[in-house]
């Protein structure tokens, strides 16, 4: 069979794209194809491997892989010719990376043990990347309602500084998974576009459909109120058009400086790990307007 991981990133649409692939449960099954959700992922066939937030054991990893080859040979006995799982936390947890300040620094381990059990089939990684300055934020904003570190000075330093980048994630991902292709696009050019990343992924046609907004950061409002609700004051952080706004500028700059990087390096190759999917050329130049896209995934998600 064919099996997709569309493993994220966090806060890159991962919800829309989700929401599309249960619209079109029925040209799915059409093509044989079955989907499993994050709470099919993290409610029993990985179990504690898909929480994120601690290490895989080996003796798990030994366990989901007995238990996802067994379920995949049931399906092609089926006559399934594909599978997608899409689940970010397949990559880490947001937690964890707040937590470390460092973009998913087990995942090449992680992914290699979620993939162990598909070893007789063809393996497709897809992974969606969006602009650092944007993406913390948007992690930042999310995870402060949960309980999450603040963005004061010291946090933001470790976030511009931190020398893991995305090209390092695509690195640990492809070498763990030698044989995998692996797909990677960006939230700026393809949140809004869940039908050509399903296409790009599985071979599917499916329609556009109308995308309510799923686990949007939260605005302003909220994030204030919270804050002063612990006694905390607003105005020791920067808000803008009603959202957080973490980085200063030169900060924000530097950011968008590193993406750029790292989409010249996946534009000119990516070292042969991987390839570029964009349909349309992403927003990441200094001078440029960050696109914010769709809204996208939180750590907790009511769709399977």
């Amino acid at each position: 069979m064919d099996v997709i991981l569309h493993v994220g990133a966090h806060r890159t649409a991962t919800a829309t794209f989700q929401h599309h692939l249960a619209a079109h449960r029925k040209t799915l099954t059409a093509a044989r194809t079955v989907y499993w959700g994050p709470k099919i992922i993290r409610g029993g066939l990985f179990r504690t491997m898909a929480a994120g937030t601690a290490p895989i054991l080996p003796w798990q990893a030994d366990h989901a892989a007995k238990r996802v080859a067994l379920r995949a040979e049931q399906l092609r006995q089926d006559g399934v010719r594909s599978v997608i799982l899409s689940d970010p936390n397949m990559l880490g947890s947001l937690r964890t990376m707040l937590e470390d300040t460092r973009i998913y620094p087990d995942c090449g381990r992680r992914i290699g043990e979620f993939a162990r059990g598909f070893h007789r089939h063809r393996v497709t990684i897809g992974i969606g990347l969006r602009c650092y300055s944007s993406w913390w934020t948007s992690a930042l904003a999310s995870r402060l309602m949960q309980g999450g570190p603040l963005p004061r000075t010291r946090l933001r330093e470790f976030m511009v500084t931190q020398p893991r980048r995305w090209r390092h994630v695509i690195e640990d991902v492809a070498r763990a998974v030698p044989d995998a292709r692996v797909l990677v696009w960006t939230h700026e050019a393809m949140a809004s576009r869940p039908q050509h990343v399903l296409a790009e992924l599985a071979e599917i046609a499916t329609d556009p459909v109308s995308l309510p907004i799923l686990n949007a950061a939260p605005r302003a409002t909220e994030l204030q109120r919270l804050l002063r609700d612990c006694d905390l004051d607003p105005d020791e952080f920067t808000w803008r058009d009603g959202r957080l706004k973490p980085f200063e500028a030169h900060e924000a700059e530097a950011l968008r400086a590193e993406y750029h990087d790292d989409l010249t390096w996946l534009a000119n190759g990516a070292g042969g790990l991987a390839d570029y999917i964009d349909t349309s050329p992403a927003q990441t130049g200094p001078q440029t307007v960050e696109g914010r896209g769709s809204p996208d995934d939180g750590e907790n998600r009511y769709l399977a």
